[in-house]
């Protein structure tokens, strides 16, 4: 390894998953003695610490026309920051920004790591097309990649091709409280995520309406925001359920949220690890997920440590609902044994495992490069 300067690039700091795990990575990395430049490729509010040892650099293509020009200004800029940092490696975070940095790599002399944080079995984000870029960009400009189930992993690399890692979410134990004790019989279920297509609320709301029939005095509250705010606000006022379901945007104070709740609920179409499932598990809340990655394999054990029903659909939603409801020790048990995800996703143990697979990866590229 020639230094131990460290690029990260990712599309944006505000809130979100991904952006959670990186700057958690980010701050690990520094920790640890590594030289870490972060490269966003926008400007805007930053939603999670970052230690003040990170060098911070923001990109803006808002000027350029079109997807090319944005495309072909992003390549350049994030070529330019890498040439005058010479970092040891650059690892790039989710599909399009990891994307641009794999090919402003191109030529550099550098190792590059693309971290894929969606499944791209079910993720619809991107065409079909598009896909096929990423394919051909794993295949040509990359040199490990890193994914967070094995499903994702299959879609670019075969078994056998020890490129692709699986490195799953990490847990951060230190922030988190004890797991519930029981099941909190609040009569309030919860959710968390963006406000788009992808999370699918609107199949939360929509099951929820049929729960409230038989449960008028439990509560429906979703927390995040989001381009489908409006269709949400419009829908919940269709089904006359606007006293019993509310949108109160980000909230900072998850974890007290999830101490309050009776139950978790996941309604996404497709997913790559959610956090915020993990984190519901993580608390021993009865947790409900829709079947995200279309029988791949998801993070709750059906019937073991949460429920999982098929996506978009309601009544089936809905069923599983009132069966937490209306079945108190099953909930019971399938929130202990979702706590016992924290062992599993200790984030000491999975930071430790993101600096190994860097690490190996500057060691086994510079090696070769010396033959």
């Amino acid at each position: 390894m020639s230094n131990n300067r460290l690029v990260i690039v990712i599309t944006g700091l505000s809130f979100g998953g991904a952006e959670r795990v990186t700057s958690f990575l980010c701050n690990y990395f520094s920790a640890a003695g590594r030289d870490v430049y972060l490269i966003s490729l926008t400007k805007g509010e930053r939603a999670y610490p970052l230690s003040e040892a990170i060098h911070v650099r923001e990109l803006s293509a808002s000027h350029t026309k079109g997807k090319l020009g944005k495309y072909r200004f992003l390549i350049g800029a994030i070529r330019k920051e890498i040439k005058e940092i010479k970092p040891s490696l650059v690892l790039g975070m989710m599909s399009y920004s990891g994307s641009l940095a794999a090919v402003a790599c191109k030529g550099l002399g550098i190792p590059f790591i693309i971290s894929e944080r969606n499944d791209p079995n079910t993720s619809v984000t991107f065409s079909e097309m598009e896909k096929e870029i990423f394919y051909f960009i794993h295949h040509h400009f990359v040199t490990r990649a890193i994914f967070q189930t094995e499903s994702a992993r299959s879609y670019y690399y075969q078994k056998e091709d020890s490129r692709g890692t699986i490195i799953p979410n990490p847990l951060y134990l230190e922030d988190m409280p004890e797991p519930n004790a029981g099941v909190v019989a609040s009569h309030q279920i919860i959710s968390a995520g963006r406000l788009n297509k992808q999370k699918n609320h609107a199949l939360l709301v929509q099951a929820f309406s049929i729960v409230h029939v038989k449960h008028p005095e439990y509560k429906l509250t979703i927390y995040g925001e989001g381009e489908e705010r409006p269709a949400l606000e419009a829908l919940i006022k269709q089904l006359g359920i606007d006293s019993a379901v509310s949108l109160p945007g980000i909230e900072k104070s998850m974890f007290a949220r999830l101490q309050e709740a009776e139950m978790f609920v996941l309604s996404s179409n497709y997913e790559g690890m959610p956090n915020a499932l993990i984190e519901a598990m993580a608390m021993g809340l009865p947790c409900i997920t829709t079947d995200y990655s279309e029988g791949r394999g998801t993070v709750v054990t059906h019937e073991r440590d949460g429920l999982v029903v098929p996506r978009k659909n309601p009544e089936a939603l809905a069923d599983a609902m009132l069966s937490l409801i209306e079945h108190p020790d099953k909930a019971l048990a399938l929130g202990m044994h979702a706590a016992s995800i924290r062992k599993v996703l200790d984030s000491n143990v999975i930071c430790k495992r993101w600096l190994s697979t860097i690490e190996e990866t500057e060691s086994s590229y510079y090696q070769r490069k010396e033959r």
